[in-house]
């Protein structure tokens, strides 16, 4: 044991003392000068821990190790940083939470407070420019009308005469943004989780995928209408066929392991690039939203198939359906079906029809028929060509046709 101790009668109120303590294990050092204390403990490989004023570091040359038998603590109340030059790997045996963000947003409902705050501004921006009737899809909020729809009968409010709304945003936007700002600087700072990867990511729930049926496929589900028969005497028969059907089962929800739940009560964005994107499922699934749904691409392609050749793709909305091309709409089928409950009408300049046309109905032309055969009235006993007439003399009229 060595101790040095330093006597300056120029510096009386500066304490200038080490204590150093050498053994072939390591050392260990005080030093009590004032304003430069410091302890410092050092193995005979290098390895050491440090404490003064400012900072406590350690230092192990080789591996690192510690167990804790009971719960541990660790609490930055600045910024924290970890890093590894090589490999790293966190392991719980039960669960792992990350939060980030002030305790207030949590406990204060800061963001509802913001989002109540900016709603007068949210409803302005969604009242429609020109004030024809509508209703926001989600806050069910009521514009009403002010001026008259189209004059063509339609009642649409395109090609309408309707007053400009007179709805300031600005001026809303400049009354909220104190108390927005406000609520903005109790949130803080931070509340962001950023995942940066050089190359990969992979994200997996649970170690084995459930595979269960998740619905069965009835192969001749329900009946339709289907082909006609057309009999020699050119009368035609409906026929019926059968079509499949998908019914869903629910054989996952009880899973207790597997589910991936990622929820924006914002904006949700996925990017990817040229490699694309695949969603690929052993169950149903579902794209749903109450605005609009945006499909797009150079190619797009919708299809329903399965091993047993029972695919079925269904298109239902509760109100109109729009199909539009700036070139050409092909459907190509065995079989084509449209069925109309009130009216089906065609409109185009010209409509070409390439093979027989069976009409189970009336049929009423404003324009002239040209054919380039016979027509056939009567259910085959008149021909328009070929039909003759029996004379019953001169200034008498004929017979109807034989």
């Amino acid at each position: 044991m060595k101790q040095i101790t330093i006597n300056n009668p120029i510096e009386k109120d500066i304490n200038r003392n080490e204590l150093v303590i050498n053994q072939n294990a390591g050392s260990l050092i005080f030093t009590n000068t004032t304003g430069n204390q410091r302890v410092q403990l050092t193995g005979k490989d290098g390895g050491n821990i440090y404490i003064n004023s400012k900072v406590v570091s350690t230092f192990a040359p080789s591996n690192c190790q510690s167990l804790t038998k009971g719960d541990k603590f660790d609490t930055t109340e600045g910024s924290s940083y970890e890093r590894s030059c090589q490999n790293m790997e966190k392991r719980a045996g039960g669960d792992i939470n990350i939060i980030t963000g002030n305790v207030a947003q949590f406990t204060d409902e800061l963001n509802k407070k913001w989002l109540n705050t900016f709603l007068p501004v949210a409803v302005a921006k969604t009242a429609p420019e020109m004030q024809y009737p509508a209703i926001g899809n989600n806050t069910n909020a009521i514009f009403k009308g002010d001026g008259s729809p189209n004059p063509d009968g339609s009642g649409a409010a395109a090609g309408g005469n309707w007053k400009k709304s007179d709805l300031d945003v600005q001026k809303l936007i400049e009354e909220v943004t104190p108390e927005l700002t406000e609520i903005e600087a109790q949130m803080g700072k931070g509340g962001n989780i950023k995942f940066v990867s050089a190359k990969q990511i992979f994200l997996e729930a649970g170690t084995a995928p459930a595979n269960f049926d998740s619905g069965i496929i009835i192969k001749k589900g329900i009946p339709v209408d289907g082909e006609y028969t057309i009999n020699s005497d050119k009368t035609h028969v409906l026929n019926k066929i059968a079509v499949p059907v998908f019914e869903e089962k629910d054989t996952s929800s009880t899973l207790p392991f597997g589910d991936v739940h990622v929820k924006a009560n914002g904006k949700l964005m996925l990017e990817g690039g040229s490699g694309g994107v695949d969603l690929n499922t052993s169950g149903n699934a579902k794209l749903t939203t109450s605005g609009r749904l945006l499909l797009g691409g150079a190619e797009v392609n919708i299809g329903g198939g399965t091993t047993n050749n029972a695919g079925t793709v269904r298109i239902n909305v509760d109100k109109d359906v729009f199909i539009g091309s700036g070139n050409i709409i092909t459907t190509s089928a065995p079989i084509i079906k449209t069925n109309a409950t009130s009216q089906y009408s065609i409109k185009s300049p010209q409509t070409v029809i390439d093979g027989d046309l069976h009409i189970a109905g009336d049929l009423h032309v404003t324009g002239e028929i040209t054919a380039g055969g016979d027509i056939i009235a009567g259910n085959g006993s008149v021909s328009l060509l070929n039909h003759t007439h029996t004379s019953k003399g001169k200034d008498n009229k004929t017979t109807p046709p034989d």
